[in-house]
C-alpha cells in the first residue's frame, strides 16, 4: 500500500493512507519542461467503488524534478502486522 502526503510542509502524517495505486501523468510543455499530475486511488469504505483524489499538479523542468515530486508525496507504507495465530 501507499501513503500519500499533500505537501512536504504538511508534516509526517499522510492525508491518504493505504492508497491502492498512484497514477502519474506527464505532459510536455512548450518551454521544454513537463507538467506532472499525481492522482491517488483508494477504495470507498461505504460503497463498492474506487475514489480518485488529485495529490499534486506541478510544472517541472527535468525528469529529476518529476522524481523529486514523487518522493515528496508518495511513501511505501509499512506492511500490516500478520494476524495473531490461533491455538
Amino acid at each position: 500500500m501507499l501513503d500519500i502526503y499533500a505537501h512536504r510542509s504538511a508534516g509526517l502524517l499522510p492525508i491518504i493512507r493505504d492508497a491502492e495505486f498512484c497514477r502519474i501523468e506527464l505532459a510536455p510543455r512548450s518551454d521544454g519542461g513537463l507538467l506532472v499530475s499525481l492522482t491517488a486511488t483508494t477504495v470507498d469504505d461505504e460503497e463498492a467503488q474506487l475514489l480518485d483524489q488529485e495529490i499534486a499538479c506541478e510544472r517541472v523542468a527535468t525528469i529529476d524534478g518529476v522524481l523529486a515530486l514523487i518522493r515528496a508525496h508518495v511513501r511505501i507504507a509499512e506492511p500490516p502486522a500478520p494476524p495473531p495465530r490461533l491455538s
